[in-house]
């Protein structure tokens, strides 16, 4: 067994490469090539990988560790910070798809249950995708990507009671119920009393090593207690990345872990794409066709219409429908737990995974020319009545991001300095410090601050770069110094950059990486301690002294 998953791994990873580099330079997300590289290798494609045993535990894997990283990019303090509009906008979408999906079901005569089930699985976007284009297109932080994030989270959220809901139809409710509040209760005070000081034991250990094994420790181990009392292993290894997402080692999780979480979180969309079945598609075109059509249009009306509730204004609204009309990664671990319960049957399994798929393969080109749709739509006589009076400004006001301020990697005594003489003249700054007790000083003293070094581009994305002024690094290492300069050119080209090197040839390196002043330590101490002594000597020799 062992050695053939080594074998789809290979294969998966050698075919996915040039797919996905393909796909970059044609300006698609990745992950669009990972679902071609499934459907390339899968049993109804060139059938390199053709053993369904081996695909589900690809799939399992995968899901796990997706649902891993999308609770560690979560955390019940960020959605508290989250904005009204998006959370009330977010709960009208859900709840207004599921029922507008059981409509649907209850007239083509599937039953409640089933056409329950089915409205979830429209109810759900792809995060990874959605999220993906915009911040590509540095869409992310704009009105409509900060409200279309917040409505994916909240669906990412729902997920979990939908697990747990529709898989205990076919068991014992009050059972399944029973576990999931005795696992949900446990888990709420071992991490409210226990994690956070063992995780800051382990960050005083200055050991990445022992802090990325702490990592995943957490998330195989609460995956494990999830399946031990009879829930699934993708809902423990949510929670598991919950636990870690709430508190202070969050973002340098997120950082520690990203290869190893992007490698394998790619396995879950090869695996879905291994599910396309080229026979269907030609067998069922014009109905797959018609759904690729339909589905975003009632997904994006329905997204539109409650986000246009809660007092944004159409065009933004509009925008956001269009960013969430596609179905998600997390509807096809829906219906493959519901064609493994038999609430689904294969013909309607196939036309959903087919469907998403290709609307998946749209989704980047819709988010490409969303705003232009919109213009367009609002130049019909309907819409320009309901086009809401309240002014933009208001709005972006209600939910501005930190701009226009300066980020400090390293608050030693260096980044101390210059936190002061910034906040001397009210410059808004952000820190980022590996250092947990001068995190813990810098939170109670009201400043911002992150733990991590920002040698990764979630820290950085954390921190606001795209809207930064000046990048202050002032970390002692130099490889540390070059791979923070690499990352935040890369997510800000006009970024000013000022990084310190303890050696002057050092200073060549971060020039080439793309700093824009490097103070040199041994360079500036001759300066200083020569105008000293030249002071002191003005003393002795007063022709002597210093201009």
């Amino acid at each position: 067994m062992g050695h053939f998953i080594f074998q789809d791994l290979l294969i998966i990873f050698a075919v996915a490469v040039p797919i996905g580099v393909f796909f970059r330079k044609i300006g698609l997300p990745t992950m669009i090539g990972f679902l071609v590289t499934g459907a390339l290798i899968g049993p109804f494609g060139l059938g390199l990988i053709h053993e369904k045993a081996q695909i589900d535990i690809l799939a399992e894997i995968g899901v796990t560790l997706l649902l891993f990283s999308v609770g560690l990019e979560f955390s019940f303090e960020n959605l508290g910070e989250l904005k009204k509009q998006g959370i009330w906008g977010g709960l009208l979408q859900i709840s207004g798809t599921i029922l507008a999906g059981a409509l649907i079901g209850w007239l083509l005569g599937w039953g409640l249950y089933r056409s329950l089930y089915f409205g979830c699985l429209l109810s759900l976007s792809s995060t990874a995708i959605v999220i993906s284009s915009l911040f590509e297109r540095k869409l992310l932080f704009s009105l409509p990507g900060r409200l279309s994030t917040t409505i994916l989270i909240l669906q990412d959220l729902a997920l979990i009671p939908m697990i747990v809901l529709l898989t205990a139809a076919w068991q014992n409710v009050g059972a399944e119920l029973g576990k999931a509040a005795v696992f949900f209760l446990s888990v709420w005070l071992f991490s409210r009393f226990l994690f956070s000081p063992i995780l800051l034991q382990v960050s005083r250990a200055k050991s990445r090593e022992l802090f990325v094994i702490t990592v995943i420790l957490t998330a195989l181990g609460m995956s494990w207690i999830s399946y031990q009392l009879g829930l699934s292993f993708a809902l423990g290894a949510f929670i598991g990345g919950v636990m870690i997402g709430t508190t202070t080692y969050k973002y340098q999780a997120l950082a520690e872990i990203s290869p190893l979480r992007y490698s394998f979180n790619s396995l879950f969309f090869v695996s879905i794409g291994m599910l396309l079945n080229f026979h269907f598609i030609r067998e069922n075109y014009g109905l797959i066709l018609l759904l690729i059509l339909l589905i975003p249009m009632l997904k994006g009306f329905i997204a539109a219409a409650s986000v246009y509730c809660v007092r944004i204004p159409l065009r933004l609204a509009i925008i956001v429908g269009i960013f969430l009309g596609q179905i998600g990664e997390f509807s096809f671990l829906l219906a493959y737990i519901g064609v493994k319960t038999g609430v689904i049957a294969p013909f309607l399994y196939d036309l959903i995974v087919t469907s998403a798929v290709m609307a998946m393969l749209l989704t980047p080109l819709m988010i490409q020319n969303a705003h232009g749709i919109s213009d367009w739509l609002l130049k019909i006589p309907l819409f320009k009545i309901l086009v809401k009076k309240k002014p933009l400004e208001i709005l972006e006001k209600e939910t501005a991001e930190m701009k226009d301020h300066v980020i400090i990697c390293g608050y030693g005594p260096a980044g101390k300095t210059l936190g002061k003489m910034l906040a001397e003249k009210n410059i808004p700054y952000v820190v980022l410090e590996l250092n947990p007790e001068t995190v813990f000083r810098l939170k109670r003293k009201e400043r911002r601050v992150y733990f991590g070094d920002g040698t990764s581009e979630e820290i950085l994305c954390r921190s606001n770069i795209e809207s930064a002024k000046v990048l202050a690094i002032a970390v002692p290492d130099t490889l540390s110094t070059v791979s923070i300069i690499y990352h935040a050119r890369k997510l800000n080209p006009k970024i000013r950059i000022i990084s310190r090197s303890k050696s002057f040839h050092d200073v060549p390196k971060q020039k080439a990486a793309g700093a824009h002043i490097v103070v040199a330590e041994d360079v500036e101490g001759g300066i200083e301690m020569g105008r000293l002594c030249l002071l002191e000597m003005a003393k002795v020799f007063p022709s002597s002294s210093p201009r």
